[in-house]
């Protein structure tokens, strides 16, 4: 599958346990827009990626039988948050806190 921008697909995201130390890999809706995967939740307090994700915020996402190495952030531009939201449900849920999921540059192969 390729990742078309302004798309909603279920992807996989593998963080580090913030207690463990372990990956822990759960499967979500993700929106991409502009090359970058976005994550939304009702809550924090009770989901453990999301807390995993606050404390260490190297994951992994697979997605379009890729796998990208990535580091999250909790979103504070309203206005991209609106779009994600309005992207993933409709009418926009807008108290869901929204990740922003960037992916990292791999490196070069030293050749």
């Amino acid at each position: 599958m390729k990742l078309k921008n302004e798309s909603i697909f279920v992807g996989e995201l593998t963080t580090i346990g913030r207690r463990t130390g372990l990956p822990r890999t759960v499967e979500l809706r993700l929106a991409y827009i502009d090359g970058r995967f976005y994550a939304s939740s009702a809550t924090i307090d009770n989901k453990h990626w999301c807390q995993n994700l606050l404390k260490n915020p190297m994951v992994e996402v697979r997605a379009g039988g890729e796998c990208f190495a990535c580091q999250a952030r909790r979103l504070t531009d309203e206005m991209l948050r609106g779009r994600v939201l309005s992207l993933r449900d409709s009418p926009a849920l807008a108290n869901r806190v929204v990740f922003e999921i960037i992916p990292q540059p791999r490196p070069m192969n030293p050749g």
